[in-house]
């Protein structure tokens, strides 16, 4: 997982988008007795869909998902490895043994592996500090679990005092400088959380510092939150949260190769020459253990109150009183990782793809991260499987994939979309699982698929309750259903952001998640005591991506809602608007043409969900093909082939990762981006008409 779905990171990153209207989505006629409607079904086929859901349903079992956990975790799977490779022959085994034919893609990636990782605090005093946690003894093939490691930091062998310098945010950096303390050729000691690991040393790197390190506060993941493992869920004084720092708010998958696939033989640009390489130092994760004695000694001024962390002392910013000698020595290379694809060929329309998808990369076993995710798909494997055997084939193609090399920067994915980018103008939608054992749903989507996720919520049964997943979701939330929007970090991130696919990503958390984010203790152990101990969420998250695929699959007329995307986008607008009269007195860019064009796309959506409700009351295939040409196509009209401003491989026009954030949602990036971090009034204007013209060809499409 690129990033955490758990609620103690989740909390530090942009908050969901609560849904206050219903999504409209083309409608079921009303159906006969015993029969309940479908969103986009006939009638008749609709209870022929529901008959297989219930088959389907049936298959996903608790004692499977803890087998295929107890085999898949049992050696670590950092993307590239031997272990990686074992992990992804299992995978193929598993399919080939439901009736599946998987296929391994072979892509090639540049990326980087620990050499030489060595911490020491030299001032006031001497002490080597740990850089790998202490071995369990459950835990196998422990040697192969790498040392601390911020996948693609520069090496360097760095000298320096130490400011600590909170999360690492733009604004931490700011108050630093107004109360006149300078990182310049320090080393800056941060924590995680708040926004994505990249931001951190990419800042520092911009105020002059000439080193990282990066730990996990106990207030935010360890001890401050509960007790801590192997007694708790929670991140223990040991445990360390490796991560990538690549610039993935810039772009994402091979850094080497960005916009075309990483094959054998690929062009390649430069290291130096790679966005998401940019502006980084030598940089270097460290348990909360670790930073104790570093923070502990520090001088100068007292950190305000918000910077205070849970360890048992005053935090103070620095300099002075601790010095550190930090000595890293990466080795980076081009290095194969493996996808495993299944294709589920459709009986109708195999031209149309619904791809289910999971990564299987870990950063050491990663149970949570994202074995959790790689077995529900298996599971749904399994259970087509013998769907398939009964005689039953899907409308549409379905592809299940697991993806390697999510970790480093959604290597796996974005190759695989790169590398099938003209296909995937007939993709109907990506379906994104990244961590999915747990008793807290989440989900994001983007505005079209709002009503599918609810209404597969409301087909599965939920563990630990009397009801379905619906109503506990609504329970976990004061009666509301959160759907946030797609920002970064996982591996929808190519499908949508840059392909226009639609997509949603599904899962589930247990308390203390954020405790074994990216640590040796993301282990089978963790999960089976405190994660989800019956296994019965990982089989009920397994049902719920199972249905929401396969309505995707065979529905007559796709279920994406472009009403109350179009009232969405129109209020972004206006929160635009009233953002420059807050920030600059005054409006620069205009953009009420684009509110008015936002209304007309919500109006042409209003009339294609009519003449969708007419269609399917009269089983007009025909008109069925017509609509699903336009709904497939909508999404893709809100791209620009321009790219967003300063980072090309980025096309989507409503969500992007934020540049200063790189996990949490940006909405309307190219109109903020451009007008308030570059300041540019004349790039603002350039892309609110390629805005304008792009809410304009949606209402097209959507048009009769």
């Amino acid at each position: 997982m690129f990033r955490s779905r758990t609620r103690a990171l989740a909390a530090l990153s942009a908050p969901a988008l609560v849904l206050t209207m219903a999504a409209a989505v083309p409608a079921a006629a009303s159906s006969p007795a015993g029969h309940d409607p479908i969103a986009g079904f006939t009638d008749a086929h609709a209870a022929w869909q529901r008959q297989y859901e219930r088959r389907f349903g049936a298959v996903p079992s608790a004692a499977v998902a803890r087998a295929l956990d107890a085999e898949l975790s049992a050696e670590p799977g950092l993307a590239t490895t031997t272990g990686d490779w074992h992990r992804v022959q299992r995978i193929v085994r598993h399919f080939r043994s439901y009736g599946l034919k998987p296929e391994i893609r072979t892509y090639y990636a540049y990326l980087s592996m620990p050499q030489r990782v060595k911490v020491e605090m030299t001032a006031p005093r001497y002490r080597d500090l740990p850089v790998k946690e202490k071995e369990r003894p459950w835990q196998r093939h422990f040697e192969e679990v790498i040392p601390s490691h911020n996948g693609f930091s520069p090496s360097g062998d760095v000298r320096g005092e130490v400011v600590y310098a909170n999360y690492g945010r733009p604004e931490d950096f700011a108050l630093l400088a107004e109360r006149g303390v300078s990182v310049k050729g320090k080393i800056v000691l941060v924590r995680y959380g708040s926004v994505f690991r990249g931001i951190k040393p990419r800042e520092a790197a911009g105020h002059g510092a000439k080193g990282v390190l990066i730990y996990s506060d106990p207030a935010d993941d360890g001890y401050g939150r509960g007790p801590v493992y192997p007694d708790g869920p929670w991140r223990a004084p040991d445990g360390i949260q490796r991560g990538s720092i690549a610039q993935i708010q810039l772009a994402a998958g091979d850094p080497q190769t960005p916009g075309w696939p990483a094959v054998k033989g690929a062009r390649r640009i430069p290291p130096s020459q790679a966005p998401m390489l940019k502006g980084l130092i030598p940089t270097t994760p460290i348990s909360y253990g670790a930073a104790e004695p570093l923070l502990r000694a520090l001088k100068g001024a007292e950190a305000p109150k918000d910077w205070q962390g849970g360890l048992p002392f005053t935090y103070r910013i620095g300099p002075g009183g601790t010095n550190v000698h930090l000595d890293l020595k990466n080795r980076f290379q081009v290095r194969p990782l493996w996808d495993v694809t299944v294709r589920i060929p459709g009986s109708e329309h195999p031209e149309q793809e619904v791809i289910l998808g999971a990564h299987h990369d870990a950063w050491a076993y990663g149970s949570s991260d994202n074995l959790s995710g790689t077995e529900n798909v298996l599971q749904v494997g399994r259970a087509l499987g013998k769907l398939l055997k009964q005689g039953w084939r899907p409308r549409r193609t379905v592809v299940l994939a697991t993806w390697d090399g999510e970790e480093y920067g959604l290597f796996g994915s974005t190759e695989y979309a790169e590398q099938r980018a003209g296909q995937l103008r007939n993709a109907v939608a990506y379906v994104n699982m990244d961590g999915a054992g747990g008793s807290n749903f989440g989900a994001t989507a983007t505005p079209a698929l709002d009503q599918s996720v609810i209404d597969a919520s409301k087909e599965v049964r939920w563990p630990g309750t009397d009801g379905t997943l619906y109503e506990a979701w609504k329970a976990q939330n004061d009666g509301r259903t959160p759907i946030s929007r797609i920002g970064g970090g996982s591996d929808f991130q190519a499908f949508f952001q840059r392909y226009g696919v639609p997509a949603m990503d599904l899962g589930s958390s247990s308390t203390g998640n954020a405790g074994n984010y990216h640590c040796a203790c993301d282990d089978f152990s963790w999960m089976s005591r405190f994660g989800d101990p019956d296994w019965e969420y990982h089989a009920a998250m397994s049902r719920l991506v199972g249905i929401a695929t396969l309505r995707l699959a065979n529905a007559d007329v796709v279920a994406l809602g472009y009403r109350p995307y179009a009232a969405e986008t129109a209020q972004y607008l206006g929160d635009f608007t009233a953002e420059q009269r807050k920030r600059l007195g005054s409006v620069a860019v205009d953009v009420s043409r684009d509110i008015d064009q936002a209304k007309a796309w919500q109006r042409a959506a209003e009339a294609v969900q009519a003449r969708a409700d007419e269609a399917l009351r009269r089983g007009d295939t025909a008109a069925f093909r017509r609509l699903n040409a336009k709904i497939m196509q909508t999404e893709r009209d809100l791209l620009t082939s321009a790219g967003l401003p300063g980072r090309p491989w980025y096309r989507h026009q409503i969500y992007a990762p934020g540049i200063d954030t790189g996990y949490a949602t940006q909405r309307l990036p190219a109109l903020n981006d451009a007008l308030f971090i570059d300041h540019d009034v004349r790039t603002a204007k350039a892309y609110e008409a390629r805005l304008y013209a792009s809410l304009r060809a949606a209402t097209r499409t959507l048009s009769p």
